[in-house]
């Protein structure tokens, strides 16, 4: 018959009962290294945080200087589509002409039209005199074009009429 042999678990358990027993002393050099050692595995997380920081910030840097290089390079197309989008807009609103015709169809036959205008984003403004001023606002919301139209003033003339100023939303 064959000897049994040790197992490793075995052997890995008498080798540490001899590691155990022989302490083995540690020099200065050594200690200053093993201290060393503990410091770096110690700073490693630190050093890799500080230097993703680092990175972010350069990456980040980068960032805005491309979008500032972006943005100057798309200026002119930018300009371009902001203008296609105020004469689109111009185009597409009926004329102060047009407007008009149906303001004089929607007033009372009392009020007259003092003063019409537009603005450059075309908002109208009207100041229509009447001797009724509720009449005016009566007639006003019944067209679908002048019942988004606010009332900003009013103001009394000598001949006893009100002139009533409107202004368009947009």
């Amino acid at each position: 018959m064959t000897e049994a042999r040790d197992s490793l678990t075995d052997r890995l358990a008498r080798g540490a009962v001899r590691v155990a027993r022989k302490r083995p002393t540690l020099s200065a050099r050594d200690a200053r290294v093993a201290a060393a050692l503990a410091g770096a595995v110690a700073l490693g997380p630190l050093l890799t945080i500080v230097g993703a920081n680092l990175l972010r910030a350069g990456v980040e840097a980068e960032n805005v200087a491309r979008d500032a290089r972006l943005r100057v390079r798309l200026a002119p197309q930018t300009a371009h589509a902001d203008a296609a989008t105020v004469l689109r807009d111009a185009v597409r609103r009926p004329t102060l002409t047009v407007t008009l015709d149906q303001l004089a169809s929607a007033l009372p036959d009392d009020a007259r039209l003092v003063s019409a205008a537009r603005d450059p984003q075309g908002r109208m403004l009207f100041e229509v005199s009447t001797t009724d001023p509720d009449a005016l606002r009566g007639a006003l919301r019944g067209q679908p074009v002048f019942a988004a139209m606010r009332e900003t003033g009013q103001r009394r003339t000598g001949d006893a009429r009100v002139v009533v100023t409107l202004r368009s939303a947009g």
